[in-house]
């Protein structure tokens, strides 16, 4: 597929306006702000809901919105025109209540508002992604397919683009990769997964080297387990993936058991754990992994591989503290907050409607387009965090207001509650977060959308 964008001559000068246009405008330039979706638009406020209002004014809806690692910009995508006279509000068909692959425009946005500078122009035949922001925050990198989803995920295509240049300019393409992309921290590098084996590449997406001389027994795995992610916090010289287990590499199945290996860039590997799990993904400090077994949670520490487990609701989305101390767990109808180190388990906010324990949900097919969590809830200091009701109403048997309303949470050292949730947004609000959401440490969801 030729990447459609629009370069003419016209749009140096169009960026120098943006940025002259954005130094002028009022907002917020601090970095303890939220940021939510509310009636198609993207808003800011403090945590206590003061200063509220909508940094952009787009003629068609946001439908996506990713804080960057610095908190001063955000990128958003916003429904293509043409697309939206037949489909003006899509829905999230997903538990991240997040709008998937969709014909929109790329856009990047800074904290304190202005005008946006438009990185990839839409088209209504082509779809792009959430985006993912890497460590420095001056790189992104987003998907391209057309209508329908590609046969296989080495058909879509990868770019990356600087965070300041519109309209596709310095635009560089990432080679075919079943896996979702993974930024490194320090060197500059992005690893994949192609039919060849697991590759990196420079911040280009140029000088490709092949870590593994073959593909990894099993590969392609079912989607969600087709990962390769760099350790965080550390060196840059290590990395997580999945393969089937020794006693799985003859046998079909639609849940393999599976070893989670650390591996060096000399392919040098190591088996963490083996498991029937069907996610995994690092904390913030690169100290441990988590994966689930249907509602099944469990943390294990690489230092002396010992672990625990937590039951959750199936299909749960997890947030870890930036500090990997606490860990959120976001069920459909429960929020519940884990203390990683002493493993006390709260349930903060309920619908008081019984919870999905079991493990029916299919695994992901290997061709299955995937998105991780585009914001974190959490504020940067790992005391703080903030919710979306959408109707769970009962905050430790204390009744909420109905509806979808933003609330912000102040947590002690232990992990405590202090007090009362803080109501900080109200209205139509379908997506909202704290800070930049590391796709290492995320599980990944459907990225598909009810249009």
């Amino acid at each position: 597929m030729k990447r459609y964008r629009i370069v003419n001559s016209l749009l140096p000068c169009l960026l120098l306006l943006s940025q002259l246009l954005a130094a002028c405008s009022a907002g917020h330039t601090g970095s303890n702000v939220i940021a939510f979706i509310r009636d198609g638009q993207v808003w800011t406020s403090d945590p206590d809901g003061a200063n509220a209002f909508a940094i952009i004014t787009t003629t068609t809806p946001v439908v996506g919105f990713n804080w960057s690692p610095t908190h001063q910009l955000l990128a958003f995508r916003s429904l293509d025109e043409s697309f939206a006279k037949t489909t003006p509000h899509p829905t999230a068909s997903n538990v991240l209540r997040q709008i998937g692959d969709i014909p929109s425009t790329m856009n990047t946005v800074g904290v304190d508002g202005g005008t946006p500078i438009t990185l990839a122009f839409s088209n209504p035949d082509v779809r792009y992604s959430t985006t993912l922001w890497n460590s420095t925050g001056n790189r992104l990198l987003y998907r391209q397919t057309g209508q329908t989803d590609p046969s296989s995920l080495e058909d879509a295509h990868w770019w990356i683009s600087q965070n300041d240049q519109p309209g596709g300019i310095a635009v560089k393409s990432f080679p075919s990769t079943y896996a979702l992309p993974s930024f490194s921290y320090k060197n500059a590098l992005i690893a994949g997964i192609s039919q060849h084996g697991i590759f990196t590449t420079d911040i280009a997406g140029a000088k490709q080297h092949y870590v593994t001389p073959t593909l990894p027994d099993g590969h392609p795995l079912p989607a969600s387990l087709e990962r390769v992610l760099w350790q965080p916090a550390h060196d840059d010289s290590r990395f997580l993936y999945a393969i089937t287990a020794p006693d799985q590499q003859n046998t079909q199945s639609s849940s393999p058991t599976v070893q989670l290996l650390l591996s060096t860039l000399n392919n040098q590997t190591t088996t963490l754990t083996t498991c029937r799990c069907t996610q995994f993904a690092w904390s913030p400090d690169g100290n441990a992994i988590l994966y689930n077994t249907g509602s099944t949670y469990t943390i294990l520490k690489l230092a002396n591989k010992s672990s625990f487990s937590i039951q959750g609701e199936e299909n749960s989305i997890p947030y870890w503290s930036p500090d990997s101390r606490f860990l959120l767990i976001d069920g459909q109808h429960v929020l519940t907050l884990i203390n990683v180190g002493t493993h006390q388990q709260i349930t903060l906010l309920s619908d008081q409607q019984q919870s999905s324990t079991g493990s029916s949900t299919p695994l992901s097919t290997s061709h299955t387009m995937l998105q991780p969590t585009a914001n974190s809830p959490w504020a940067a200091d790992s005391r703080h965090f903030l919710f979306l009701s959408n109707d769970r109403l009962f905050w430790q048997h204390q009744r909420l207001n109905a509806g979808k309303e933003v609330y912000t949470v102040t947590i002690n050292n232990d992990g405590q509650p202090q007090g009362a949730p803080v109501s900080t947004a109200t209205g139509n609000i379908t997506q909202a977060g704290w800070t930049y959401q590391d796709a290492n440490t995320s599980f990944l969801y459907p990225a598909t959308s009810t249009q």
